[in-house]
């Protein structure tokens, strides 16, 4: 048993990112990813499959789903939905990380029609309350937009789209979601 622990704790500490542990272990033995810079540490509570908390009768289900990747520094999402027969009618699949060079959030999204989103945390952003502004490049149908994740509480958060128009924004879709159990 000693030499099991042994060799885990070898593996926790040989595996480094950026020099520093990406893992650590517990006092019960198991191995936890290591302490996160932030601004990735607090929306890293987006890890996990959420669902929409309610889903209007005959539209499409909703599944979004939020993975670390690279010891936890990034987080890989995708988001499909499905039409009443459970067929995928549309997939995208996003990268959230820290801008090294600005310390803020960026996400940049992969969408069904090949369009391509980039995206910045804007300024009016904070911890709980994340709001990214964004251009989608190649889709005819979106431009300009900004993104907000609102954490309500552990297994609520609140996405917000508005498009931009007229100098403004306005609403595309307001959703509340529920963490999948």
């Amino acid at each position: 048993m000693k030499k099991i622990a042994l060799v885990v704790s070898l593996l926790a500490v040989a595996s480094l990112v950026d020099g520093r542990p990406a893992l650590r272990q517990t006092p019960d033995g198991s191995l936890r990813p290591a302490e996160l810079p932030e601004p990735i540490n607090s929306f890293s509570f987006v890890r996990g499959t959420w669902i929409a908390d309610r889903a209007p009768q005959g539209r499409w289900s909703e599944e979004y789903s939020f993975t670390p990747i690279l010891g936890g520094r990034f987080l890989s999402s995708e988001e499909i939905f499905r039409d009443e027969t459970g067929a995928i009618v549309y997939r995208d699949f996003a990268v959230y990380g820290t801008d090294p060079v600005t310390g803020r959030l960026f996400f940049h999204a992969y969408n069904t029609d090949g369009s391509m989103d980039l995206s910045a945390e804007a300024g009016n952003s904070k911890v709980g309350a994340w709001v990214f502004a964004g251009t989608v490049y190649g889709s005819p149908r979106f431009k300009d937009y900004r993104y907000s994740i609102t954490r309500i509480d552990e297994n609520h958060m609140r996405v917000l789209v508005e498009l931009a128009k007229d100098g403004g924004y306005a609403k595309h879709s307001d959703t509340l979601y529920k963490r999948k159990i």
